[in-house]
């Protein structure tokens, strides 16, 4: 219930009991339960009022079971080091604001728990990739297509697309007028360039239901 309370903000009891598959009736008990802890929960008045925590009302301590905690970690750290995955920094952060949030006993322990879990490889570098999809801008990099060649190339990067172990960008290309596709682990020295484009999803989703993910037989340009 309280973690019910926490992802809605506000909910009618109906909805709470549907959520968690008991009855009303149930939901109210437990609510009032709750409030006999010292727990400040809100209530509508009237056929289908909504509960909340109180705005200023301090949120009870959250608790995290060792998997709750270590599943999270472990997806972000396989992201960032292995599949070198755009964004997957902020999804750590995003983990340590979780951690933050628990009692520091329960903290220390699943940071312990967390830190005797290595991951190897080293991360690519994504800053460049991060800002480009960021701020829409264009980007330029060093590419060696998979006979060898090596070419540099200016881009438009719409989307990305993962295809585990590695992503692709899906780009137009500016110099050859055409969508193209880009493997990370062919791309060098990725920098932005001041030149701004907008992002289009259309793109995407033609680029992908065409294939245009795949790096055909014969095309040395991707």
């Amino acid at each position: 219930l309280i973690a019910q309370l926490r992802a809605r903000g506000s909910a009618s009891m109906t909805e709470l009991a549907e959520d968690l598959a008991v009855s009303v009736r149930t939901i109210r008990r437990d609510v009032a339960a709750l409030r006999v802890r010292g727990m400040d929960i809100e209530g509508d008045r009237g056929r289908g009022g909504g509960v909340r925590f109180a705005r200023f009302a301090p949120l009870p301590p959250l608790r995290l079971e060792e998997d709750e905690a270590v599943g999270p970690w472990l997806s972000v750290q396989l992201a960032r080091r292995v599949a070198g995955m755009p964004f997957s920094r902020g999804g750590g952060a995003g983990i340590n604001k979780v951690l933050a949030a628990l009692p520091e006993a329960r903290r220390r322990q699943l940071r312990d728990l967390c830190g005797r879990i290595v991951v190897g490889g080293c991360p690519t570098l994504l800053d460049a990739f991060e800002r480009c999809f960021r701020e829409q801008v264009c980007l330029g990099f060093q590419y060696t297509d998979r006979v060898g060649a090596t070419t540099q190339r200016r881009v438009e990067p719409h989307g990305i697309y993962v295809e585990v172990p590695v992503w692709y960008v899906l780009a137009i290309d500016i110099d050859k007028d055409a969508r193209r596709m880009f493997r990370m682990d062919r791309i060098a020295n990725p920098r932005p360039f001041a030149r701004r484009f907008t992002p289009s999803r259309i793109i995407v989703e033609e680029m992908i239901a065409h294939g245009a993910h795949r790096e055909p037989p014969g095309r040395s340009d991707h």
